[in-house]
């Protein structure tokens, strides 16, 4: 966690996901880890997920969902070294369809910025939708942002 928290795109893109130290870190993932009994509903409070490489078990990411006015919005990040390998967008598709079978969503929202290019890629090669582009409060600040919807779909891959 500390690893993702140091690289230079989580900084950028995911500011709130940046822990100052290890104590915050730890604090944050206690919080998180409770959150799965109580509500343990992404409708209701975050619930996190964390990507790993099937063959060495090696941590390569989180794939979050969370409340967002009346929808769920999902969150992802992937390692810098273990990225364009499509591992971000598998992470994406095989959760989402997760949280939907588990949860009954009819959808799932993701915001990331207008700029962050690499970002909408990999959303578009998980089946999300472009929607439209906004001016929100993103990040703590005032964004150009776009949205993306994910429907499941039996004839998705």
């Amino acid at each position: 966690m500390m690893e993702l928290n140091g690289e230079p795109s989580t900084r950028r893109w995911l500011p709130s996901h940046v822990c100052a130290d290890i104590s915050e870190a730890s604090s944050r993932m206690q919080y998180l880890i409770a959150c799965y009994a109580s509500p343990g509903d992404p409708r209701l409070g975050p619930y996190v997920l964390a990507v790993e490489h099937l063959a060495s078990g090696a941590l390569l990411g989180h794939v979050g969902f969370s409340p967002f006015d009346s929808e769920v919005e999902v969150s992802y990040a992937i390692a810098e070294h273990a990225r364009r390998r499509g591992y971000g967008s598998e992470a994406l598709l095989y959760s989402c369809r997760w949280a939907a079978e588990n949860f009954d969503l009819p959808s799932i929202l993701a915001i990331t910025e207008t700029e962050n290019e690499p970002s909408r890629r990999t959303l578009e090669r998980a089946a999300f939708v472009h929607d439209r582009d906004i001016v929100m409060q993103f990040q703590w600040k005032e964004e150009s942002v776009s949205r993306y919807l994910w429907r499941p779909s039996i004839d998705s891959p």
